[in-house]
């Protein structure tokens, strides 16, 4: 058997201008370092494309489904493979079409949820299902802080600049981490650019990095991870964020004001075994699996909670990517293309690089 963690790239049905996450990679480094801890070895592991997660044939393959998972056009999650062995941490998962194979999974079947609106979903479904957080949380701690740091400003809403000290403000640099998918090379190699450019990223971060200001949650998680202050700022949040409350504020505009620019990283190097004991527990199926989820669970469930105002708009487009995802699908490609494609206020770059490619094509 084979320890497989998921890589990302171009998905060919949904047409050529397409964007990677790269917190979509940060997810799966931090399989691979549940791998390390466990004492996995790399000849023991294989990569699996996350448009392959159905249709995956070959030697049977143990995969933790950790990250998103909503249903989307040309990436089924369900049904997994045959030749898959799921294992469901840092699970996050709403659409209404894959409810059916949910309820189908074997009674046995344990789901360690990601946030509180899957674990609910998962309840109600009759799973037994525990709060885990994310797997990126558990990444290592640097071990050294750069000594004339950058502030990195990662998709964070537009004019919270007004409101850093000069100090910072003339220290800070725009990043983004949607990231254009070639459509002038080949599909195998878009997995290629991705990983890479996510690691480059990451690496960043971790070293040159003294505060990083971001909208984005496999942002904030990471380098939250790694040591380094994250001011966490969105112009609104969901409920799919609530459980980072555990280890950051969340700063709405109304709140900007307030911002703590000095804050430190909190040291979560103690809950971080909790978190790599359990996801280990799950995928060795030992006798103390269900102990050690429900400690980590109760570690996120005890938490001050910030009131959550999600627009109308958002809910609905979220109820719809659940209940009918071709037609989220197409709102969010042909209707909304220019508020969902990409957030950075570098886009400009962006858009000159796709442009390009258009004309080389």
């Amino acid at each position: 058997m084979k320890y497989g963690r998921l890589v990302f790239g171009r998905n060919c049905v949904r047409g050529n201008n397409q964007y990677g996450n790269l917190g979509d990679c940060y997810q799966s480094y931090a399989v691979d370092n549940l791998y390390d801890y466990m004492g996995i070895s790399r000849s023991d592991r294989s990569l699996i494309k996350r448009t392959e997660i159905t249709d995956y044939r070959g030697e049977l393959t143990l995969l933790p489904l950790q990250g998103c998972f909503i249903r989307i056009k040309g990436a089924p999650v369900f049904p997994v493979s045959p030749d898959i062995w799921p294992v469901f941490f840092g699970f996050h998962g709403m659409s209404v079409a894959d409810r059916r194979h949910i309820r189908a999974l074997p009674a046995e079947t344990v789901i360690g949820c990601r946030d509180e609106p899957t674990y609910m979903l998962m309840n109600r479904l009759g799973k037994r299902a525990f709060l885990t957080g994310c797997l990126t949380m558990a990444l290592p701690r640097r071990t050294k802080e750069p000594e004339n740091g950058r502030v990195f400003l990662v998709d964070a809403p537009e004019g919270i600049e007004a409101f850093m000290p000069e100090r910072l403000r003339k220290k800070t640099e725009y990043i983004s981490q949607s990231f254009f998918l070639d459509n002038g090379i080949s599909e195998d190699e878009t997995y290629k650019s991705l990983d890479i450019k996510a690691g480059e990223t990451l690496a960043r971060y971790r070293d040159e990095a003294s505060l990083i200001v971001t909208s984005r949650l496999h942002v904030a998680a990471p380098c939250t991870a790694m040591g380094i202050p994250v001011i966490l700022a969105r112009n609104y949040f969901d409920v799919r964020y609530s459980w980072m409350e555990k280890f950051l504020p969340l700063y709405t505009p109304d709140m900007f004001r307030s911002i703590d620019w000095d804050f430190k990283a909190p040291d979560i190097e103690d809950v971080k075994k909790i978190i790599l004991d359990a996801a280990a527990s799950m995928i060795n199926e030992t006798a103390d699996r269900d102990g050690l989820l429900s400690e980590l669970h109760e570690y996120y469930m005890d938490r001050s909670r910030a009131k959550i105002k999600t627009p109308l708009y958002t809910r609905a487009y979220h109820f719809m990517q659940g209940m009918s995802p071709k037609t989220a699908d197409y709102v969010r490609e042909v209707m909304l293309p220019r508020f969902t494609v990409e957030t950075s206020r570098n886009k400009h770059n962006v858009n000159s690089n796709k442009t390009h490619q258009r004309t080389k094509g």
